[in-house]
């Protein structure tokens, strides 16, 4: 498994994907991923990951498939940083399940589902802060530090997670609602997390 840095993550982004990225915490290892397909554990863990666009909302699909023995209980974790709207204020909002980066022009409102579950840890953090000290409370157990609110140039940061049983596969998917008002991007965000396990965006 190639070790990528944890906490100076490559944030060269296209625009269509909302500047969203995706990284796997696995067996106390977590690594940035960069390609579309990856393999792990020696090729008994591989992911696939797509990005498209649909009107206003952009989804990241990340595949996991485990092809070992074991049970798995993998975190995929998702960062987001809104580089058109570089004063933001950031934060966590329980009713919505889902991160919000209200700028001066447009709101964009950060979530995803994983087996049905939502988000289960967020790191909100300033961009200079996050350098200094990362988002990561303990690398080695995949957990993030917590901090529910921040506003200038912001980084947040959340995980999905869920069990793989041996011979078995997940799929983790995040999305990214460009609006200009908070009352659309909730509206977007209660009708696709009302699917639950059950949403399909293809």
């Amino acid at each position: 498994m190639i070790s990528l840095s944890a906490y100076q993550p490559n944030f060269k982004r296209e625009l269509s994907r909302k500047h969203l990225k995706a990284g796997i915490w696995l067996d106390g290892t977590f690594d940035w991923v960069t390609d579309e397909s990856s393999s792990y554990l020696g090729g008994e863990v591989r992911t696939l990951v797509q990005s498209f666009t649909k009107r206003q909302v952009t989804f990241y699909k990340f595949t996991i498939q485990n092809s070992s023995k074991a049970k798995l209980i993998p975190k995929v974790m998702f960062q987001y940083q809104d580089l058109l709207e570089r004063q933001t204020v950031a934060f966590y909002s329980p009713s919505e399940k889902a991160i919000l980066h209200v700028g001066q022009a447009s709101v964009a409102l950060v979530g995803g589902l994983m087996n049905g579950n939502g988000i289960a840890q967020y790191c909100i953090q300033g961009k200079k802060h996050l350098y200094q000290n990362g988002c990561f409370k303990s690398l080695n157990e995949g957990i993030l530090s917590f901090s529910p609110l921040a506003k200038g140039e912001v980084i947040s940061m959340f995980s999905l997670e869920a069990p793989i049983m041996p011979q078995d596969s997940v799929e983790a998917i995040a999305w990214v609602i460009s609006s200009a008002t908070q009352e659309e991007a909730k509206f977007i965000n209660d009708s696709l997390l009302a699917e639950g396990p059950n949403l399909n965006i293809l």
